[in-house]
């Protein structure tokens, strides 16, 4: 597979026409909708990682849409869902806005959870494998025996570079996958370093990558099995998410729009970006943008991240069943 440069493009200047949803979000019909009732809790801690999967949540924070909703929303930087799992179980967090793999993983195990609604599905040029300018690899078979850094252990990137590899005849098993703990931020740099032969990105870092070290695409992920593939989603424990039932409708309510605005708006998702990213404008402006599910969670999606997860070892072959029925999903999806 021939590697392709990391250069900027400019987005095109255009008039978009907003989703009537969309211009609820950015206008008066919204401020109109009811706030969540008095006895539940409008201050909410939102943990997320800072990559453009989680658009409709930056921008519904950027536009006011939370607030709107009578919600005050925190939003907490981190490295990777599974980081987090742990706390949010112990209620130090409201809802997490990450991959579905480990939540997945933990809800098979015994925890509950409960998604309340898509954040993002794989497009073109959102999530890539990225090697530096000097790398002697020049394709996917080249990768056999070396180390590919990603931002999680068991996670959304080793399940799409599994799929990868498997469709190209390479084992995963032949790859060593070294967890950054530090995350999508600093993967960059320690793969200028060489820390790792490749590095599993997302936007806005795979930009990020090409505009400070001029380092290369080696693949687009969104290919073959993985194509439109369910990424992340908003996620809460069942306890909190029947605890605070209309602070959840609320949340999804503010996030519908935001992410309407996603899709149909990129520089809604340049301006949002910018704030909440910390990085140069140069980067923001020329960002891949996912897709923005809207609407009730599609469970039979949400299944090919579980039916990979046990084609890749992922889940024990004990929740076969489990996952062959779609009921370990389907107890996720409210």
């Amino acid at each position: 597979m021939n590697t392709r440069s990391l250069r900027p493009v400019p987005l095109m200047a255009a008039v978009i026409t907003a989703l009537a949803s969309g211009c609820a979000g950015a206008g008066g019909s919204a401020a109109l909708t009811p706030a969540p009732h008095p006895s539940e809790e409008p201050d909410i801690t939102v943990s997320a990682l800072p990559a453009i999967d989680l658009a409709g949540l930056y921008v519904a924070q950027y536009e006011g849409l939370f607030a709107r909703q009578g919600l005050h929303v925190t939003i907490d930087k981190i490295a990777s869902s599974a980081a987090i799992i742990a706390d949010q179980l112990k209620g130090r967090v409201d809802i997490s806005a990450g991959s579905y793999v480990p939540y997945i993983s933990a809800q098979a195990a015994g925890a509950r959870f409960r998604i309340l609604a898509e954040a993002s599905i794989l497009q073109p040029d959102t999530r890539e494998l990225i090697i530096t300018a000097d790398s002697p690899i020049t394709s996917i078979a080249g990768l056999e025996g070396k180390k590919i850094g990603v931002n999680g252990t068991n996670s959304i990137g080793t399940l799409l570079i599994s799929l990868l590899l498997s469709e190209n005849g390479i084992s995963p098993r032949k790859v060593t996958f070294v967890t950054d703990d530090k995350g999508f931020p600093a993967m960059p740099g320690q793969l200028q370093d060489h820390a790792w032969s490749a590095a599993f990105l997302a936007e806005p870092y795979i930009t990020l990558a090409g505009e400070e070290y001029g380092e290369r695409v080696l693949a687009d992920l969104d290919q073959g099995d993985a194509v439109g593939f369910p990424i992340d989603g908003y996620i809460a424990t069942r306890a909190w998410a029947e605890e605070y039932p209309k602070t959840a409708a609320a949340f999804v309510r503010a996030i519908e729009q935001g992410q309407a605005l996603a899709d149909n708006d990129p520089a809604a998702v340049q301006a949002a970006m910018a704030r909440y990213d910390d990085l140069p404008p140069e980067v923001t402006a020329a960002i891949a943008l996912s897709g923005y599910p809207i609407g009730p969670v599609d469970q039979t999606r949400i299944q090919r991240v579980a039916q990979a997860m046990l084609q890749f070892g992922f889940l024990g072959w004990k929740y076969a069943s489990e996952v062959e029925r779609g009921t370990l999903v389907a107890s996720m999806v409210g």
